[in-house]
C-alpha cells in the first residue's frame, strides 16, 4: 500500500478523488479509491482495515428484481393461486427496500464483493474514567447517472416512490381480489395497466445509468470523505482524553445504504449506547449546511437524538446562524438510518441549496469545478463543535 505524500487537506481529497472517473460499487475504480483513502488513514497514523461484504453493483439490479418478480406474479394471477403469494412477496421486498430497512432483496444475484474503509486511534486513556467511541461516517462510492435526480424532478423523487409503492399495494390487493373469483372484469385491465406502469418506472428509474453510466461524485460524496477525515484530524489534534475516534468510509450507499448496513451490523454489540456518537457526511459541495431531522419516504425517520439537539442550539449562535440550518431530507437517505434504527445517537449533515435540493447529485456535472468548499468548512465545524459539546455535557 502507497501512503500518500505530502499534507492531507480537503482540496487534495477533493482533487485525488475526482481524478477517477467514478468510484461504483464493486468495479475497479472502487478498489483504487478505497486503496488511496487507506493510504490516506495510515498516513494519518489510523489503524485500518478494509472489511469486505456482498452488494449488487448497482440498483439497478435491484430494481429489475423487484419489477421482474412483481410482473411475474401479476403475469401468472390467471394461471395458479401461487401468484398471490409471489405478487405480496415481492411487494413486502420493496416496501422494506425503498423504507430503507433491510430487505432480502439486497441478497439477490449478482453478487460482488465490495469494501468499507474503517481507520481507528485509541484514545489516551485516564484510569477510572469512561471510555468513549466518535464514529465520522461517509461513503465514497459514486451513483449511477439518474433521470429521476435532473433538478426538475428531485423535488418529486419521494412522491414517486410512495406512489408506486401505494401503487403495489393495490396491485397485490387486486391479484388476491382475482385470484379467489371475487374481482370484476375491469380489475383486470387494471392490472394490466399497472403492469406497464411497473415497467415504465423500471425504465425509467434505470435508463440514465445504461446511457451515460456513472457520475464522477465529486459532490456526492467526496466532499463528505474529505470532511469525514478533516474532523477526524482535527479530534486527534484536540487531545481528547478516552475518546476513540474511528472514521468508516463506506461503499455500496449508492445500492441502498448496503456497506453501512454490514458495518453496523458488524460493530453495533461493541458500542455502549450512552458513550457512543456517530455523525455522518453526505454531500457537502452545494448549498447550505444542513443539519437533518426527518428522513424517510413513506415511513418517516426521526433524528430525534442528543447530537442532533446539540446541533440544533449551535445553529442558532453566532458562530454558525449564517453558516447553517436544520432541514428534513426525503429525497433517498443517508448511511446513518441504520444509526438510528439501532438507536445509536447519530448527526446526520448535508448540503441543500434554497431549493431544498441537492444540486447535480447523480448527474454527469457532479464534477469537481462545479464544488463550493465552503460547506465542507462548516461541516467539519459543526461535527467537531457537536462532538466537544457531547462530552462536555455528559461531564457536567
Amino acid at each position: 500500500m502507497n501512503i500518500p505524500q505530502g499534507r492531507l487537506t480537503v482540496q487534495k481529497i477533493l482533487r485525488e478523488l475526482s481524478s477517477l472517473p467514478h468510484r461504483g460499487a464493486a468495479t475497479a475504480n472502487e478498489t483504487k479509491a478505497g486503496d488511496l483513502l487507506q493510504g490516506y488513514l495510515a498516513g494519518m497514523g489510523a489503524t485500518v482495515k478494509k472489511e469486505p461484504f456482498q452488494t449488487p453493483k448497482t440498483y439497478a439490479t435491484i430494481v429489475y428484481w423487484l419489477m421482474g418478480g412483481l410482473l411475474t406474479g401479476l403475469a401468472l394471477i390467471p394461471v395458479t393461486g401461487v401468484a398471490v403469494g409471489l405478487v405480496w412477496y415481492f411487494v413486502w421486498l420493496a416496501w422494506l427496500y425503498f423504507n430503507w430497512r433491510y430487505s432480502f432483496i439486497t441478497k439477490f444475484p449478482v453478487q460482488h464483493t465490495a469494501h468499507n474503509v474503517v481507520g481507528r486511534w485509541a484514545s489516551r486513556t485516564r484510569e477510572g474514567e469512561v471510555r468513549k467511541k466518535v464514529i465520522l461516517i461517509a461513503h465514497y462510492d459514486t451513483a449511477p447517472v439518474s433521470l429521476l435526480y435532473s433538478p426538475k424532478r428531485q423535488a418529486y423523487f419521494r412522491l414517486s416512490l410512495i406512489s408506486s409503492l401505494w401503487l403495489m399495494l393495490l396491485a397485490g390487493a387486486l391479484a388476491t381480489l382475482e385470484a379467489f373469483r371475487i374481482a370484476s372484469p375491469y380489475l383486470t385491465y387494471v392490472r394490466y395497466g399497472l403492469m406497464v406502469y411497473f415497467v415504465v418506472q423500471a425504465v425509467l428509474g434505470t435508463l440514465g445509468y445504461w446511457l451515460k453510466g456513472y457520475a464522477n461524485g465529486a459532490n456526492d460524496n467526496a466532499t463528505g470523505v474529505a470532511a469525514a477525515l478533516a474532523t477526524a484530524n482535527k479530534l486527534r489534534q484536540a487531545n481528547l482524553l478516552n475518546v476513540d475516534i474511528e472514521v468508516v468510509l463506506t461503499s455500496a450507499e449508492e445500492v441502498g445504504m448496503i456497506g453501512a448496513y454490514h458495518y453496523v451490523e458488524a460493530h453495533r454489540k461493541e458500542w455502549k449506547r450512552g458513550q457512543t456518537l456517530a455523525i455522518n457526511f453526505d454531500s457537502l459541495g452545494a448549498g447550505k449546511l444542513t443539519v437533518v431531522e426527518q428522513t424517510g419516504t413513506a415511513e418517516v425517520i426521526r433524528y430525534d437524538n442528543e447530537p442532533t439537539r446539540l446541533a440544533r442550539q449551535l445553529v442558532n449562535t453566532d458562530a454558525f446562524r449564517d453558516r447553517a440550518q436544520m432541514r428534513n431530507w426525503h429525497t433517498a437517505d443517508f448511511d446513518s438510518v441504520w444509526f438510528v434504527r439501532k438507536k445509536i445517537p447519530v448527526l446526520a449533515l448535508c448540503a441543500v441549496d434554497a431549493d431544498g435540493r441537492m444540486p447535480r447529485i447523480h448527474q454527469l456535472d457532479d464534477t469537481l469545478d462545479n464544488v463550493d468548499e465552503s460547506p465542507i468548512y462548516t461541516a467539519i465545524d459543526m461535527a467537531t463543535a457537536v462532538v466537544i459539546a457531547w462530552l462536555t455535557s455528559d461531564k457536567a
